[in-house]
């Protein structure tokens, strides 16, 4: 009695270790940089030798979301970990360091994986800094730095029409002419009520609002304009231009500052609103579709799902295939009929066989006219979706790789969660 009584006592002490061991969670910080694949397999063989869960995360600054190619990076990396069995989200912050602690404060985390800095000084520094934040802040987090790697491939044509080159506007130039045609009769006004004063302060108004409103061009066209017609109309002798004037020297120097320091704070404030509004949108979208998919009690209804979801998100056609009786067959597909070649469906094979992207966009089977990429989760490759879009681009753009990987992970888990639940009804 008293062995029986040991033996179940050393099978819940064993049992809590393995529960603990589970709750470890690792957390690999992916970036934009080269070394985004390196953290993803530095984290995933963490996760294997320590049999624990993993995340991985993407903290997006606005110097990210202007910038194609490590949006494309980072989706790549965070396509990677979903392979590799983690789940992935990306976070919105002003730098990248707040923005993980962030995260680490809000989660259990007991291990950190980011990437090896760069040769530059200057990055060196800056990793530097950041790991000291961490370890300040989280002392009880083990840091693991994987080494950096050179980007293997830069953004293409699609990366270009994800973020268009902005073309000077001639009306916003023709606006800040106005405003400081505004304020010269307005100052005008003024030196007839209170005399010769000097007015010069009255033109720091158009060159605000230019340099908040339109930027850095419109404003410089603001503050030329400004001292021209402050020199000409309104500084003794007036209908002359004085180039020489001390005041004139003072006027130029004052609003070129002014202009240049308001268009810097708004294009910044400008940037963090549009990131944070994108982000909450995209958060919401992914609530919903989790939603969505959580209402799908089938197969069918799984696919026409995710088919009506990714069609809204890339803009293209998209087909969903499953195994059934030991070969994969069609589920679903926007696309009635479906046009489907021997090329895409050697695609779809090696993306089936290997558990990794194929077809157009990447480097397996790149002919392929269609792109399919794999819904897999710790049971392995359980279904397999295909997007193509009319014009033959890659339909995966850079500035959506972040949201589209991280739907690839709710239709994975909602395909592991029908597999479950057939495997329960069968037993």
């Amino acid at each position: 009695m008293i062995l029986h009584d040991e033996s179940r006592l050393n099978a819940k002490d064993a049992s809590l270790k393995v529960e603990e061991v589970l709750e470890t969670r690792i957390l690999a910080a992916v970036s934009g940089s080269g070394s985004g694949e390196r953290v993803v397999e530095l984290a995933a063989d963490l996760a294997t030798a320590l049999s624990a869960s993993w995340h991985a995360v993407f903290i997006e600054t606005p110097r990210s979301a202007r910038d194609p190619a490590i949006a494309r990076r980072a989706a790549d990396a965070l396509a990677l970990a979903l392979r590799r069995g983690a789940t992935v989200s990306n976070e919105p912050d002003d730098d990248v360091a707040s923005g993980l602690v962030a995260h680490l404060a809000g989660s259990p985390v007991e291990h950190l994986v980011i990437g090896a800095p760069k040769s530059e000084p200057t990055r060196r520094w800056f990793r530097r800094s950041m790991i000291s934040l961490v370890q300040e802040r989280l002392p009880s987090v083990t840091v693991h730095i994987a080494p950096a790697t050179v980007p293997a491939s830069s953004f293409d044509a699609a990366d270009a029409e994800a973020s268009p080159p902005s073309k000077p506007n001639l009306r916003h130039h023709l606006f800040a002419l106005g405003l400081v045609a505004i304020t010269l009769c307005l100052a005008e006004l003024a030196s007839l009520l209170i005399g010769g004063r000097p007015l010069n302060l009255l033109f720091l108004f158009p060159v605000i609002a230019a340099a908040a409103r339109f930027g850095i061009g419109p404003a410089l066209t603001a503050t030329t304009a400004s001292v021209l017609g402050f020199d000409f109309f309104l500084l003794q002798p007036r209908i002359h231009f004085e180039p020489t004037a001390p005041v004139i020297f003072l006027t130029l120097a004052s609003l070129l500052a002014v202009a240049v320091y308001t268009s810097w704070v708004t294009q910044a404030l400008r940037s963090r609103v549009a990131l944070s509004d994108r982000s909450a949108k995209e958060n919401a979208r992914i609530a919903s579709f989790a939603q969505v998919l959580a209402r799908a009690a089938n197969w069918k209804e799984t696919a026409g799902a995710v088919c009506d979801e990714f069609s809204s998100v890339l803009k293209a056609d998209v087909a969903v295939f499953r195994e059934r009786g030991g070969r994969l067959e069609l589920v679903d597909a926007t696309m009635d009929p479906l046009f489907w070649g021997p090329v895409d469906q050697a695609a779809l094979d090696w993306c089936w066989e290997h558990g990794v992207s194929a077809g157009r966009g990447t480097i397996n089977i790149a002919s392929a006219e269609w792109r399919v990429e794999p819904l897999r989760t710790s049971l392995g490759t359980l279904a397999v979706l295909a997007f193509v879009r009319s014009d033959g681009r890659d339909p995966i753009r850079a500035d959506r790789g972040v949201l589209f990987s991280t739907l690839i992970s709710q239709a994975a888990l909602a395909h592991e969660r029908l597999v479950l639940e057939h495997s329960s009804r069968t037993e």
